[in-house]
């Protein structure tokens, strides 16, 4: 393989996870479909009966399975999925501050 043809498949490969990035970033950077930023505070604070109103569990990293498991069979919030909630809180404070 000449060098340049070595240059360019490297540069392909750039773009490629450019594109992942952007497209991961858009994603952690999404409120999701129905937030509801007062029911998904009292989640933070510990009040799991708020999670099935807090927000659309479908479009979210973690998915329907895993907020169901929270809500519906009592299994604990994981430390990442706690740090995801704050994140969204503050995407949420960010784009309502007056």
């Amino acid at each position: 393989m000449k060098k340049y043809e070595q240059l360019e498949s490297k540069i392909q490969e750039l773009q490629k996870e450019v594109e992942r990035l952007k497209q991961e970033e858009e994603t952690d950077n999404k409120l999701p479909r129905g937030f509801v930023f007062d029911a998904v505070k009292k989640v933070i604070a510990g009040d799991i009966n708020d999670l099935g109103g807090a927000f659309n569990w479908h479009k979210t990293p973690q998915g329907y399975g895993y907020w169901y498991n929270i809500f519906c069979k009592n299994k604990p919030l994981t430390d990442k999925a706690i740090i995801q909630l704050q994140k969204w809180v503050i995407i949420y404070l960010e784009q309502n501050q007056k």
